[in-house]
Protein backbone atom coordinates (compact mmCIF):
# COMPACT_ATOMS: atom_id res chain seq x y z
CA UNK A 1 0.00 0.00 0.00
CA UNK A 2 1.24 3.54 -0.97
CA UNK A 3 1.59 6.06 2.01
CA UNK A 4 -1.22 8.52 0.52
CA UNK A 5 -3.41 5.51 0.63
CA UNK A 6 -2.98 4.52 4.07
CA UNK A 7 -3.45 8.18 5.01
CA UNK A 8 -6.79 8.41 2.78
CA UNK A 9 -8.01 4.94 4.45
CA UNK A 10 -6.81 6.42 7.73
CA UNK A 11 -8.79 9.60 7.47
CA UNK A 12 -11.79 7.35 5.82
CA UNK A 13 -12.10 5.64 8.80
CA UNK A 14 -11.93 8.53 11.38
CA UNK A 15 -15.24 10.35 9.35
CA UNK A 16 -16.77 6.52 9.43
CA UNK A 17 -16.32 6.15 13.34
CA UNK A 18 -17.32 10.24 13.97
CA UNK A 19 -20.02 9.82 11.35
CA UNK A 20 -18.43 12.94 9.72
CA UNK A 21 -19.15 13.30 5.19
CA UNK A 22 -16.30 14.36 3.32
CA UNK A 23 -18.43 17.80 2.72
CA UNK A 24 -18.20 18.41 6.25
CA UNK A 25 -14.47 17.61 6.67
CA UNK A 26 -13.28 19.80 3.79
CA UNK A 27 -15.78 23.02 5.32
CA UNK A 28 -14.15 22.26 8.88
CA UNK A 29 -10.68 22.23 7.53
CA UNK A 30 -10.50 24.54 4.78
CA UNK A 31 -8.90 21.64 2.71
CA UNK A 32 -10.69 22.07 -0.91
CA UNK A 33 -13.77 19.15 -1.59
CA UNK A 34 -11.86 18.83 -5.13
CA UNK A 35 -8.03 18.22 -2.66
CA UNK A 36 -10.35 15.35 -0.84
CA UNK A 37 -11.80 13.78 -3.67
CA UNK A 38 -8.39 13.20 -5.31
CA UNK A 39 -6.53 11.84 -2.23
CA UNK A 40 -9.73 9.99 -1.73
CA UNK A 41 -9.99 8.74 -5.25
CA UNK A 42 -6.15 7.92 -5.46
CA UNK A 43 -5.22 10.51 -8.12
CA UNK A 44 -2.04 11.34 -5.62
CA UNK A 45 0.66 9.12 -5.59
CA UNK A 46 2.02 11.46 -2.74
CA UNK A 47 -0.07 13.30 0.06
CA UNK A 48 1.29 16.63 1.28
CA UNK A 49 1.71 17.26 5.25
CA UNK A 50 0.25 20.58 5.47
CA UNK A 51 -2.97 18.78 4.06
CA UNK A 52 -3.00 15.58 6.75
CA UNK A 53 -1.86 18.37 9.26
CA UNK A 54 -4.95 20.96 8.35
CA UNK A 55 -7.52 17.10 8.81
CA UNK A 56 -6.04 16.56 11.46
CA UNK A 57 -6.33 19.31 13.25
CA UNK A 58 -9.99 19.46 12.39
CA UNK A 59 -10.62 16.24 13.56
CA UNK A 60 -9.54 17.78 17.15
CA UNK A 61 -6.52 14.71 17.27
CA UNK A 62 -2.82 14.85 17.14
CA UNK A 63 -0.32 13.85 14.39
CA UNK A 64 0.71 11.19 17.01
CA UNK A 65 -2.91 10.04 17.27
CA UNK A 66 -4.04 9.98 13.58
CA UNK A 67 -0.71 8.12 12.97
CA UNK A 68 -1.42 5.50 16.03
CA UNK A 69 -3.17 3.34 14.08
CA UNK A 70 -2.52 -0.42 12.84
CA UNK A 71 -2.87 1.03 9.41
CA UNK A 72 0.64 2.84 9.89
CA UNK A 73 2.43 -0.14 11.03
CA UNK A 74 2.69 -1.91 8.34
CA UNK A 75 6.14 -2.35 7.10
CA UNK A 76 5.00 -2.70 3.42
CA UNK A 77 3.99 0.93 3.09
CA UNK A 78 5.91 2.38 -0.48
CA UNK A 79 6.70 5.90 -0.26
CA UNK A 80 7.28 7.34 -3.64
Amino acid sequence: MKLSEAVAKRIKEILRERDISQYKLAKISTVHPGTLNDLFSGAYKTVNMKTVYLIVKALNMTMGEFFTSPIFDNDDIEVD
